[in-house]
Parts: structure tokens; sequence; C-alpha cells
């Protein structure tokens, strides 16, 4: 077997990984990074590139409420004080943060922070990338902060070795994780560590057992990049890792088609549409739903029937909702850049995606659904938009659209997750912890693989997460002393 030899090793060439290397690199280390897929970027890229940053120390109170104060505090002490750094951070790399705008806005509305309620949001604010070192201001804001990092990582002259899945942790005789199994071009290779391993290789958005065993909803789908499919909770585990989190999610509405792996996320530029379930019924404020928290809708279980009622929900609209704008708009996913969809939805009901019928008993006949049903359902909310109050679910006067202009329309939703949230257990070092909460020697994790976001997640903060802990694994890993 081939062995390689370096100071620092980072599994995953995203966000996180990309914020490890750098900042070891920084550090005076070697580094090393490993990455399964064919190019890096992971959902960083593909993300909508928005960054949840705090303004202030008193971030933290919003931050416990989210946790539900599961995520120990001085954890989310070290994460608050390094995301305050982090636009200096990126001016270093020769970027800029700005003010997340959106050029269109959904229903319901992307907001700069989305739990507005909760104490402390008001000291948190959203960013993107943009300028001096990013790419050009047109490309989507993923693209352009992960252009930022990568060229960062180039630059420096890290080693990057793509298309190398990392299969296993060396350790020795006493615990210390001190290399890599591997495989690159067809062949098995330990890649040696003498400072410290780093797992940024993501979540388990691609691994049907691990979902089904911990996510409330099933099936769930994802949006994200096909890579991740959990390898770094499988390894961290088989040496005694803790794991936490596991069942929290970043979940959007997601119509999937069966030519593509990943979905596509629908969004809403109408109010002229409202959710039913699988028996033509009205069942939330479907303009009330945080965009990342769509799990809990759609996890609701019912026990006499032994189903999930709400898997697939349908997303029924009309024409006016038709022609006003597509209901994907590519920023966002991993089939940005694989296929673009139709500026007024034409060709997706030429393919079938969509359906479409003259009439609302028509539709449920194609769908189909229960036709009484479904036209009692759009006959009283039709009735709540004419009154201008939504007596069932108290869906707000503003987001009020009647179904009233034919034809009419119909398209499958499915749980599909951002990422998840879960894995090894990490401290305030980042470092990974065993079952007994000790740390494991010389390994470190960041981003979405054990991410520290427990119950509620705020749009933006898997990134400022994966540039924040990125950095901390990635300064301890460079600081720790050579093994040998």
């Amino acid at each position: 077997m081939e062995t390689i030899e370096t100071s620092v090793v980072v599994v995953g060439y995203g966000g996180a990984g990309a914020a490890a290397a750098i900042t070891a690199y920084d550090c005076g280390a070697d580094v090393t990074i490993l990455e399964k897929m064919p190019i890096g970027g992971g959902n960083t890229r593909i993300s909508g590139g928005s960054i949840a940053l705090p303004l202030k120390k008193e971030y933290i109170q919003y931050l416990e409420r989210l946790t539900f104060n599961n995520t120990p505090r001085d954890v989310l002490e070290r994460f608050v004080d390094e995301s305050l750094r982090t636009d200096d951070w990126i001016k270093e790399l020769g970027g800029e943060l700005v003010r997340a705008t959106y050029l269109r806005v959904s229903i319901p509305p992307i907001t700069e922070i989305g739990w507005r309620h909760i104490p402390g949001a008001e000291y948190g604010i959203r960013k993107h990338v943009k300028g001096k070192g990013a790419a050009a201001p047109d490309d989507p804001p993923g693209e352009r902060l992960w252009n930022l990092l990568s060229n960062n990582v180039e630059r420096r002259g890290i080693k990057v070795l793509t298309e190398t899945p990392v299969s296993e942790l060396i350790t020795s005789p006493n615990g210390e994780v001190i290399g890599v199994v591997a495989k690159s071009m067809g062949k098995e290779i330990s890649v040696m560590a003498k400072k410290g391993i780093v797992l940024a290789c993501g979540g388990f958005e691609y691994n049907d057992s691990l979902k089904w065993d911990y996510l409330p909803a099933k099936p769930v789908f994802s949006n994200g990049n096909p890579g991740n499919t959990g390898d770094g909770i499988k390894m961290a585990q088989k040496i005694g890792a803790d794991l936490w989190h596991m069942s929290n999610l970043s979940c959007i509405g997601g119509f999937k088609a069966p030519e593509y792996e990943a979905t596509f996320h629908i969004k809403l530029y109408s109010e002229n549409f409202i959710f039913v379930d699988k028996y033509g019924k009205r069942f939330a404020d479907e303009a009330g739903i945080d965009v990342h928290d769509y799990g809990r809708m759609f996890s609701y279980f019912d026990a006499h029937k032994i189903e999930y009622p709400r898997i697939p929900i349908y997303l029924i609209f009309d024409e006016v909702l038709r022609r006003r704008a597509p209901l994907w708009d590519g920023v966002a996913g991993y089939n940005r850049g694989r296929y673009k969809w139709s500026l007024d939805n034409s060709e997706e009901i030429r393919k079938g995606w969509i359906t479409q019928a003259k009439t609302m008993s028509q539709l449920a006949d194609k769908i189909p659904l229960d036709r009484a049903n479904l036209e009692n359902t759009v006959k009283k909310y039709n009735e709540h938009c004419k009154a201008g109050r939504d007596s069932d679910f108290g869906r707000a006067k503003e987001y009020l659209g009647p179904l009233m202009k034919p034809p009419y329309y119909a398209i499958k939703l499915w749980p599909a997750l951002f990422n998840t949230q879960g894995g090894p257990r990490r401290d305030k070092e980042a470092r990974v912890l065993n079952v007994e909460g000790k740390p494991i020697p010389r390994l470190y994790a960041a981003g979405e693989l054990g991410a520290i976001w427990g119950v509620l997640y705020q749009g933006g903060s898997n990134i400022a997460e994966a540039l924040a802990f990125g950095r901390i694994a990635g300064r301890n890993a460079a600081g720790e002393k050579p093994w040998r």
C-alpha cells in the first residue's frame, strides 16, 4: 500500500474543509485534502450562499433558544466569537461580505434572520460574498463563496486529491488518530498525518439507512451533494465517537423528477396556491412555514392509518402563479447547471412534472385525489380569501390569493434535505468526543458533520459554522505536536 505523509489531513473539500486547510496552512502546517467527488465544493458551492453571522455577542441568546440549550454554552460562545471574525477573514482572502439581498421575494419571504420573534435575533444578519477575489457579481452567491475559498487553496499550493474516498481512520496503540485509509486511482493508499485529522466530509443526505433510522419523515430525498453519504459518521463511530443532533435537519419542499438524483427546491412568487395532503385537505398556514423547516410539516404520522399523510404533499395553484415565475429559480441545489427550468413552467407541464387540468375536479382525477375533498377545500379557501381572513389556519391576509383563474395545476412536493446536522459530537475546540465525553486525540470535525444545531435551524448557519469551526479545527490540528 502506498503511503503519503503530511502534517494535517482534511477529509472533505467543501466550505469547512477549505476553511480548515487554509487556516492550517497559514499556521505553518503541510496540508493534504482528500475529496471523494470529482470536484470540490460540497454543499457550500451549490448553496444559496447566505452566511448567518452575529453582529454582537448577545446573539448567543438566540442560538440557545434554537438549540434548546442542548448544545453546550461554551461551544455556542466559541462559535459566536469566531464568527465575529469572519468578515475580516474573508477580507484577508481577498473577498468582501455584504448584506444578503434577494432578487424576488418568495412566499414565505426569506428574511434576514428567520426566527425574528426569538430574543437575540436582532443581533444577527445574513451576508453574501461579493467583490475582489470572488467570482463575477452575477454568479450565484454560493459559487462566489466557493471560488473565493478554492482560489485561496490553489494559491497556497495545498495538495488536493479528488476522487479519493476515505474509508477508515488509522489509530496508534494509545488511541491517537494518525492517518486515514483511502482509495485513489483504483488503489488503496494510507495518508499519515503527523499532527491531526479534520473530518469535514458532510452529512448523510444520501444514506438511506441512516435517514430511515434517524430522521422523523420517511422517505426523505435531498437537494444537495450526492457525496454526502455519512462516511465521517461511520469512521468516527468505529473508533468510539459519540453522536449528537442526528434527528435534526434542514428540510425544504422539493420536487423529485425521476431523471434527476437530487430534488428541485420549489419556490413560490405568487399568493395563489395551497398545500393539500394525500386526501386533498389543507393542513397548515402555507405562507407561515420557514423555508428550512418543512421537515416538521412532512413528519406528521397518522397512527390510526399507519401512514404519513403529508408525504408527498400537493402544491395546488392556478394560472396566475404559473405565469408569474419558474417554480425553481436555479440558484441553489445540486441540479444547478444540470437543468434550466422554463420561465413560465410550460416545459415542465409538457414533461408531466406539473399536472394541468381545466377544472379542479379534473385535476383531482388526474393526480389522483379525492374529488369532493379537493373541490371543497379550494372552495373554502377561496371564501377565506374573499373574507380576508383564514379562519382555519391563520394565513396572513396579505398572502391570501384565491384559486380562480384556470387552468389549474398540481405538483408533488417531498421532504428534501438541504442538509442533515447530526454526526460526531464535538467540543468548543472542534475536537471529536468519545462516548465518555473525552476528546479523541488528534481528531477534529467541522461543518455539517456533527453540526451544533440541535432543534431549530437558522438559514445560513451551516455555512457560518463551516467557516468558523473549519478555522478552529484547522488551527488546532496544526498546533498539535508531531506524534513522531
